[in-house]
This record gives structure tokens, sequence and C-alpha cells, in this order.
């Protein structure tokens, strides 16, 4: 991968405002709304996608045309406004994406700009430049060069107020907000994320499906959940972010071992200190397949929250059916597709849609990062095709006897504070580390030979699952438990 600069804001437009800040109350009445120019653009009656054209939350809609933003109840029929902007960001606005009680706008230069208050009335409503550590008080940040897509998510306590594990135990959001834009990158095979509260840089990636070889050509995400598309039609879903990766270990508890059964926390502080409640079940959530659509489609694609929990998707897809143009249409996890005529022109690029699964047709070359090394006690370990985005990852060890033992090793991209290149480069990237044994290994260990048992109770503690730090750069992967280093091969 390549270095990418960050141009953090122009010094010249800072606006403070409050986003970021602990929440007040929220005023649903339309006040301000009146005092707001009507637009003199040329906008749809009703908006049903949540791109970067045009998008909305529960209560407004928004489009940007010709650089302004523009407004309406989502549910009214027309009675656009135009929205008041920073004088620096009249005029420049590219993008524009709602969720929750957040607006993100992207200017000509890619530069993030945040209105607060979005649930709110239009009086409330206030813009902000800042972006950044130490929490989102930064200088500014903007798209990775490159951004095919982009969309701004926002899981909230106030209107999600839980999401669900693997282990199917719901957890609270956390005490503020958790906002990200979320870009896709490389062609469609990366999707890195930006989150507030982290350093001004473009290193926080999730992977596609297929451990990160999978090309989207569409991406929009809605409270934490993204959904995907490639070029044949297979679409994908992925509840992930900072905190339920396993990264924040400063807020949140996790853990490999099962939770499934544990009671869950009452209340955040509880699930963080009490070990008797659920901890957070890692690794995170993967990507779901969804359905096939059974008709036409384009790449306009959108994902919006329903109300509280991480099940409240609706999923939205351009297209036609029976000769009208609309969008089919399905909650999370509906089995099927419905279709909505809309009559409206269809926007988006028209997508192969064949009835089977295309996916593997699109698959991008695995990552060309391997290591192996010898330990210094005499055995050897080999990882291969590792990706940052991507875990876990097989790790082989070779040991002296001519046995070998197939342990799986889990990396969460470590809580940073200081900038970090995207990618693997000379740099060095810290992970939080997790090996795993299989249980069937364990259970069987006894009959195993020497140097296997010796291996698994005197280096990894009998453990089914041992924690480790592990340091990667372009040609070196330390992995600390093991006092190993492995070299570019």
């Amino acid at each position: 991968m390549t270095t990418h600069s960050v141009t953090v804001a122009d010094p010249g437009c800072a606006p403070v405002g409050t986003v970021g800040t602990p929440e007040v109350t929220v005023d649903e009445s339309t006040a301000g709304l009146e005092t707001l120019a009507p637009a003199a653009a040329d906008l749809p009656t009703q908006v049903y996608f949540r791109t970067t054209a045009e998008s909305f939350n529960r209560r407004w809609a928004f489009a940007t045309r010709d650089g302004h933003v523009y407004v309406k109840e989502s549910a009214a029929h027309g009675g656009w406004r135009t929205v008041e902007l920073p004088g620096c960001l009249a005029g420049r606005v590219v993008g524009v994406s709602a969720d929750d009680d957040e607006v993100m706008a992207i200017d000509r230069d890619g530069r993030f700009f945040t209105m607060d208050h979005a649930l709110s009335a239009p009086r409330d409503w206030n813009w902000s430049s800042r972006y950044g550590t130490p929490l989102w008080t930064g200088p500014g940040n903007n798209l990775p060069p490159g951004t095919l897509a982009w969309s701004w998510s926002v899981l909230s306590p106030t209107e999600d107020h839980v999401w669900r594990d693997t282990a199917g135990n719901d957890h609270p959001v956390g005490g503020a907000k958790v906002s990200h834009v979320f870009a896709l990158t490389h062609g469609g095979q990366r999707i890195q994320y930006i989150d507030p509260w982290l350093p001004v840089d473009h290193s926080y990636e999730m992977s596609t499906p297929y451990g990160g070889r999978f090309q989207a050509v569409a991406l929009s995400t809605a409270a934490s959940t993204s959904l995907i598309v490639n070029r044949f039609g297979d679409f994908y879903t992925r509840l992930y972010d900072f905190d339920i990766s396993g990264a924040d270990k400063v807020f949140f508890r996790y853990a490999y071992d099962d939770q499934r059964g544990l009671p869950e926390a009452p209340d955040m502080l509880a699930e963080r200190v009490d070990s008797r409640y659920a901890a957070i079940q890692l690794p995170a959530p993967e990507w779901a397949q969804q359905p096939k659509v059974p008709g036409e489609i384009t790449d306009r694609i959108s994902i919006h929250k329903t109300g509280p929990g991480s099940s409240a998707r609706e999923l939205r897809v351009e297209g036609r059916d029976g000769g009208r143009n609309g969008f089919w249409t399905k909650q999370l996890t509906d089995e099927a597709w419905t279709f909505v005529p809309t009559d409206q022109p269809l926007v988006g690029t028209p997508l192969d849609n064949p009835p089977t699964n295309r996916s593997l047709d699109t698959l991008a070359a695995p990552s060309p990062y391997d290591y192996q090394g010898v330990s210094p006690r005499g055995w050897s370990a080999q990882v291969r095709e590792f990706d940052v985005a991507a875990t876990p990852t097989p790790l082989r060890i070779e040991l002296n006897d001519g046995s070998g033992v197939d342990l799986i090793l889990h990396t969460v991209d470590g809580l940073r504070q200081t900038p970090q290149r995207p990618g693997i480069t000379s740099q060095p990237r810290h992970f939080d580390g997790t090996i795993e044994l299989s249980p069937e290994l364990l259970a069987s260990l006894d009959a195993q030979s020497e140097a296997v048992r010796d291996f698994v109770r005197n280096v990894l503690g009998g453990n089914r699952f041992t924690d480790t730090a592990v340091v990667v750069t372009d040609t070196g992967f330390h992995i600390a438990r093991l006092d190993l280093t492995l070299n570019r091969s």
C-alpha cells in the first residue's frame, strides 16, 4: 500500500460546533426551518436512498446540489429549504450523508465538516471542522485518496441503545456515540474507516469478505452496519466499528472464550468491571451474505436504521420490476426482497445480476505479505497472506521432532493516539493478538508427541486462548509471547 497524506481543514474556516459533546434535549419541533431560504435547485419530492447526493435520518432529508445543502422533513413531499453553511463551505459541498443526529458534509477538497443536532429543530444545528484525537478536538481530516464511495455512520445510545455480538448477547452502545466515515477504496477491495476520536490518519480498516479479497462497487453504512455489493449483484452486510472490533479496551471488556449463556450486564460500567456478566464476544461479527435480488438492480444501494437494536436495519437497492422503476427492499434478517415502485428515473449504474452467487469471480489477489522464521528454541513458524484488516490468520508451527501445530492468530488493530501510515510499511504496526488452540488438540493433548505437549503446556500454558503483542512491518512479524520474529519471505 502507498502512503497517503492527510489534509486538515482550512485554518481560516474552523467552526467549533457542539459535535462530540454530551447531547442536549432534542427539540422535536421544526423551529428555525421557516427562516431557511426556499431551495431553488431541482430536487426530488422524496428521498428513498442514503447516498452522498441525498440522505436522510429519522426526521430530515438532506441533499446537495451545486455545492449547497438542502433540507426538508423526511415525510414531507417537497418543501426543500437551503441549509445555512459556514462561509468557507458554502458552494463547495460535493457530498452529504446523514445518520442519527449528525450530518457529514465533504467539500471539494475531501475535507470533513460535521453538523450536529440533526434530529433536533433547525435552530439547534451547527457545524464543526474538528476531527481527530484527542476526543474529537483534532485539526480535521479528509477522505482517503481514491475513495469510490463513502458513508457516514452513527451508532448511538439514544437511538440504538444496544448492539448484539456473535454470542447473541446485547451490549450497551456506551456513554457516547460511535461515529465513523466508512470509505470504499483501492478499487473496491479496501474499506477504510475514520473515527473522529482517533488520530488524523487513514490507517484503520474493515476487511471485505473472503479475507479482504472481495471487490465491491458500492457501499452504504448506517449505525455501524455496512452494506456492499459487487458488479454481479452479490450483497453482504456486516456489523463492525472500532468498538465492536475489540480495539477499545479502555472502555469495554472483550473475550474469545465462549460468552453464550452468561447474563447481559445492566449497564456499561457493570459490563466493563464485573466478570459475572458477558464480555463482548470476539472475534467481531463477520460478513453475512444477503439473498439475491430477483430482478433488475443498479449500484445505488442504501441502508438505514429503523429502531433500537442492531437488527433494526432496512436495505434498499434501486431497480426495476414489471417495467416500473423503484427499489427492492428487505429488513436485515428477512429472507427475501420485495419491490416498491416509485416511478422515479434510475440514477445508478445497472449491475449484472445473475441468480447465482458470483462472489468468487471478483476476488482480488491475496495479500503478498508472507513471513517465516525460526525461534530461539529451534522450531519454525509461518504466517501467510497477512492482511491488517483480515482476522484470524493461520499460524503454522513446525517443531524439532518434525511434528507440527496449526494455530489461529487473531489480531485486532490497537488503540493509537499518534498517526499510523495505512497498510503494512516500514513503520511498526502494533496489534493486540490472541493465539488460539483448537479444542480438538487440547482434548487429545496426552496422545500428542512430546514436542507438541511441551509446546502447548510450556509455551502456551495449556490454554486455548493466549494473549500476545504482535508487531508487523513490511519486513518482519514479531509475536511477543512466542519470542518469535519472522522475516518477510
